[in-house]
């Protein structure tokens, strides 16, 4: 088998399994098995021919995503705020949707900085899983005090490797919802929660139940984890305390309306298609 044969071959037979981006994928598994560092390396050696044992690994891949196991999984890693993010099936892949959020957070704090204000910033990220948002915030904005909390011991472990191998410091806290920041004031708190309803769920695409559940699970209308918070979140915030939360593109009302019945003011930012995707609650 040549380069461009496999090329042809992964993508024909995700393809036939209705995989998305089938090309693409195909492209980036080869090229992993091949151990160069671009895409576009492939195309400058479409007639090199892969060794016996190239083209065994590389059948074996693409059988793996054929079967819809995620890309990110196979591959191992996953690109997060401009950098690069070790993963695997004991945490939810990070998605670029959820990059609004840290660059939000880092809109508000640098501002702040700009204003002259105590820059001893104070910020938990609740149900953290692979470390993206804390680590993101510990890397870009490292005056920042970050604590990342998570139920499975699991999810931390790879957080705090991925803390490790990228230079930055984060302490990690085991437990359930806010049990490991009690006791303490924060200046923020950030959360990538389970927000997808039970039917919603059901209805995902089969790559999703690869996923852990728990981290996607909030209940039977997906707010279960934002009228906890609402209930629970006001006696650990600072005064000028802030809470930022990803939210589902449809649930902007509603969440907005559960933390204003107990007194917050909020905002809603939209992600890079338009759609509703951070709630800012003061």
């Amino acid at each position: 088998m040549k380069v461009l044969e496999g090329m042809r071959y992964g993508e024909a037979q995700l393809l036939a399994k209705g995989i998305d981006n089938a090309r693409f994928d195909a492209d980036l598994l080869l090229t992993e098995v091949l151990g160069v560092t671009h895409r576009d390396r492939l195309y400058l050696d479409l007639d090199r021919n892969l060794s016996r044992q190239e083209e065994l690994d590389y059948q074996r891949v693409i059988l793996r995503r054929a079967n819809h196991e995620p890309l990110q999984y196979i591959l191992k890693r996953q690109e997060f705020m401009g950098l690069s993010f070790n993963i695997d099936e004991r945490v939810l892949i990070p998605r670029a949707d959820s990059e609004i959020l840290v660059e939000k957070w880092l809109e508000i704090v640098r501002q702040a900085e700009r204003q002259g204000r105590d820059q001893s910033v104070k910020v938990a990220d609740l149900c953290t899983g692979s470390g993206a948002l804390a680590i993101a915030m510990a890397y870009h904005y490292p005056k920042a005090e970050v604590v990342g909390t998570d139920l499975s011991l699991d999810a931390l472990e790879v957080a705090r490797q991925n803390a490790v191998r990228l230079g930055v410091s984060v302490q990690w806290r085991q437990g359930d919802f806010i049990t490991p920041i009690l006791s303490e004031a924060w200046d923020f708190i950030v959360t990538n929660p389970p927000y997808v309803s039970t039917e919603d769920y059901s209805q995902c695409a089969p790559e999703i139940f690869r996923e852990p559940a728990l981290a996607f699970l909030g209940g039977q209308d997906g707010l279960d984890f934002y009228r906890r918070l609402s209930e629970e979140i006001r006696p650990l915030l600072k005064p000028q305390g802030n809470v930022l939360m990803e939210i589902g593109w449809n649930q902007a009302e509603a969440v907005c309306e559960i933390f204003q019945r107990k007194g917050f003011k909020t905002q809603v930012f939209p992600d890079l298609a338009g759609r509703d995707r951070v709630i800012l609650a003061r």
